[in-house]
């Protein structure tokens, strides 16, 4: 079966370059051409499709036309949705430390990231350990996590004395970088240390990205890291995100 796919003007003309003429009219979904001797062309654009109808020479000629050439059909190629690569969701863990959380929120932002921050969240009903386990949960949205190490806290071992006492970030942001290395694996937890503190002993396999003043000190090594987690980075953003 004969399909043509285009301008009912290119039809016409194709036809009556190979001899066929006579009148045209339109109907409900469907072009026709009717001969001086009674052979009938009809043409659904819906679907393209080509039939022959009535008598007279006429017909034969249009079936030899539809047969034997190949008729000027527009060609429609399916349309593929366009699917943009959506990036992970990011949540963030944090101490007392508000301005590198600030800091880090902002360089994520011109980095085009949307993370989870409690502090900025709808959830302030919730503690960061219950948002922890809801956001990074088997039904969470979150597939990446920031850890911001910050020196919120002093402390020594027992054993070493008083004069050993050293910056530590606070035991819950351990405790919750805990959680994400369980949960999300070392290659997809993101830690950040501000200045020189104490790190658990049990971590020291796990790559930390250091920094003194401010996050952006860190973006080179940040903006690897959340590629190598899936994220789809602009590298121009980056640049500014570092200045």
């Amino acid at each position: 079966m004969a399909k043509f796919y285009g301008d009912i003007s290119k039809l016409k003309l194709f036809f009556s370059e190979h001899g066929v003429s006579g009148h045209w009219s339109s109907g409900t979904g469907m072009e026709k051409l009717q001969t001086p001797d009674g052979a009938i062309l009809i043409w659904y654009p819906n679907t393209g499709t080509l039939l022959s109808q009535g008598k007279g020479p006429s017909k034969s000629k249009i079936e030899d036309v539809i047969k034997n050439f190949n008729l000027p059909v527009a060609t429609v190629e399916p349309i593929a949705e366009k699917v943009e690569a959506k990036n992970p969701g990011l949540f963030v863990v944090y101490g007392h430390d508000e301005t590198s959380r600030d800091q880090l929120e902002l360089i994520l932002g011109k980095l085009g990231i949307d993370p989870f921050i409690l502090a900025k969240s709808s959830g302030q009903g919730m503690t960061i350990i219950e948002a922890l386990e809801q956001q990074v949960g088997l039904n969470g949205s979150a597939g990446v996590g920031i850890v911001l190490l910050t020196p919120d806290d002093r402390g020594y071992s027992k054993r070493e004395g008083k004069e050993a006492v050293k910056d530590r970030a606070r035991q819950n942001v351990i405790l919750e970088m805990g959680m994400l290395i369980s949960k999300l694996g070392r290659s997809n937890t993101i830690i950040l240390v501000k200045g020189s503190l104490e790190r658990p002993s049990d971590t020291d396999g796990i790559i930390y990205l250091s920094y003194q003043n401010h996050i952006k000190e860190t973006v080179g090594k940040l903006v690897d890291r959340l590629e190598n987690a899936g994220f789809k980075i602009n590298h121009k953003k980056a640049l500014e995100a570092a200045q």
